[in-house]
């Protein structure tokens, strides 16, 4: 039989510790010295605990602040995502040598988009033109998303166009046309020519060797060209000197096959809005002297400059007019106008002759008017092509007012003038230079009539015959009607004075290239 358990004792209590021993009777009781521990931390928090809530709460607000100004920044400059749902796209060979393009598009009903990027062989000309087209397309696709109320979808094309491409460099112009249904579409175009090798965009200022005068020049020719547009537009007249500028003309193209340079310029871009689109040139070769470095030279057509020519032998000494050879030189300037016809109908009445300097812009729509006066044995000389004050000029534009002239007098009678009055007899050592070296001279007068201040005939007679003088060379204008009806006048007195009309050649004989007169 198993063994009967004993009943349980309750376990005897060990004996208290002397620190278990309750207090006298005076005193209360007190409890525990972990108890106390644990009820004075709960009752006074750490210090450490409340920098901790700060900390967190301060992370936040800048957190939440930063959320803020990101949106912000980001609603002012959209960027273009890197992929977008709606787009479509596809690659294929360009009609330039060695480049692809890559197309994209898309269309919502808010948004018509038509995009065209290069692809060549370098990825640093790649990512420069990209990074132009996606900044236009940011914008555009910003506009086409917060437009509230339009009836047909916002339109954009991106297209771009190679004018030089040979193995050094590459010119390319981006054009960017957007229609946000407002007054006028926008037109906007980037360009650049770049260094097929490195990738690199070569500036203006490459081209000149850094050289402040020589790039000074071209920018110069650039602001003539604008101004001659304006002109033939009809368009008012700008101060462009803030506008066109180093800076601004910094990036350029080459066009027409290597012998120009160019800036395609859009609309409202560096010109009032009105003004329209405008492609500005200069001609290379008008600027030549001032390329003359490797890297031009490797870009363009770049003519070398000419040879210097010896100094043409000093001209025989032309004999002072005496009494016995009294002869004149009647002079016209500013044609061929209105009244020239009329005024070749008089000389030949008299017999005499004349030498008119004409305006090259007017020269082809009279060309008949030049045969007849070289038949008559006239003498037809150099007056500038827009009648600009020439000293002013740079250079280049003095060479280009002078041939341009030229070219057209040559084309309409087979004649190219010897002779050059400069507008407002304005003259300098440079554009004495440049008729040098085109074997010409410049011919200013002895008696000024003034016939373009006083519309009067008697008055123009009258002054022409007080101031003849033998070798004297008059001048006067045939663009007003009162200075040709006062020819028949002059042509009398003088006649009875004993004077013959002769042209400046005739007057001054043998005249040394590059010399002024009288």
């Amino acid at each position: 039989m198993p063994a009967k358990k004993s009943p349980s004792k309750p376990l005897a209590k060990p004996p208290a510790s002397k620190a278990d021993k309750p207090k006298s009777a005076g005193n209360k009781a007190a409890k525990p010295k972990h108890i106390r521990r644990t009820a004075k931390t709960k009752t006074k928090p750490a210090k450490w605990r409340n920098a901790l809530i700060a900390i967190l709460l301060l992370t936040a607000m800048a957190v939440v602040l930063s959320g803020l100004v990101y949106a912000y920044f980001n609603q002012l400059s959209p960027r273009r995502p890197t992929a977008l749902s709606d787009e479509q796209y596809y690659f294929t060979d360009s009609r330039y040598s060695g480049i692809r393009s890559k197309f994209v598009t898309r269309q919502t009903n808010r948004e018509k988009v038509s995009i065209e990027y290069p692809l060549t062989k370098n990825n640093k000309i790649n990512k420069t033109v990209a990074q132009a087209i996606d900044r236009a397309d940011s914008d555009f696709r910003y506009a086409a998303t917060n437009i509230l109320t339009f009836d047909q979808p916002l339109t954009e094309t991106i297209s771009y166009q190679v004018t030089h491409n040979n193995s050094v460099a590459l010119s390319i112009i981006v054009n960017i046309k957007q229609d946000m249904h407002g007054a006028h579409p926008m037109s906007l175009t980037h360009f650049w020519t770049f260094d097929k090798k490195s990738g690199e965009v070569i500036s203006l200022s490459d081209l000149t060797e850094q050289s402040e005068k020589a790039t000074g020049e071209i920018v110069a020719a650039a602001r003539n060209n604008i101004n001659e547009t304006i002109k033939q537009r009809q368009q008012a007249e700008l101060d462009i000197s803030e506008t066109i500028t180093q800076e601004t003309l910094s990036n350029f193209i080459i066009t027409d096959g290597g012998n120009s340079l160019a800036w395609p310029i859009g609309q409202a871009s560096l010109l009032p809005s009105a003004y329209g689109e405008m492609t500005i040139k200069v001609p290379i070769a008008a600027v030549a002297k001032y390329l003359q470095n490797p890297t031009a030279r490797k870009l363009a057509n770049i003519p070398k400059p000419p040879e210097p020519k010896p100094a043409p032998a000093p001209a025989a000494p032309v004999p002072a007019p005496t009494t016995g050879n009294k002869v004149i030189a009647l002079t016209f300037d500013d044609g061929p106008g209105p009244y020239t016809a009329q005024l070749l109908d008089i000389l030949d009445q008299h017999g005499a002759k004349a030498t008119f300097f004409l305006i090259g812009s007017k020269v082809s729509a009279q060309a008949d008017v030049l045969r007849r006066m070289h038949v008559r044995g006239h003498q037809l000389g150099n007056h500038s092509w827009s009648h600009p004050e020439l000293p002013k000029l740079p250079v280049g534009q003095i060479a280009g007012e002078i041939d341009r002239t030229n070219d057209a007098i040559k084309q309409a009678t087979g004649v190219t003038p010897t002779v050059m009055r400069p507008p407002y007899g304005a003259v300098n050592s440079a554009v004495l230079e440049q008729l040098r070296l085109r074997g010409m001279s410049s011919i200013l007068w002895s008696v000024d009539t003034r016939d373009w201040a006083d519309r009067n005939s008697e008055i123009v007679c009258s002054r022409a015959v007080a101031g003849a003088r033998p070798g004297a060379i008059i001048l006067m204008h045939d663009i007003h009607q009162t200075s040709v009806g006062a020819v028949p006048c002059i042509l009398n007195a003088l006649k009875q004075q004993g004077y013959s009309f002769v042209t400046v050649q005739g007057l001054l004989g043998n005249m040394a290239a590059g010399a002024g007169y009288p």
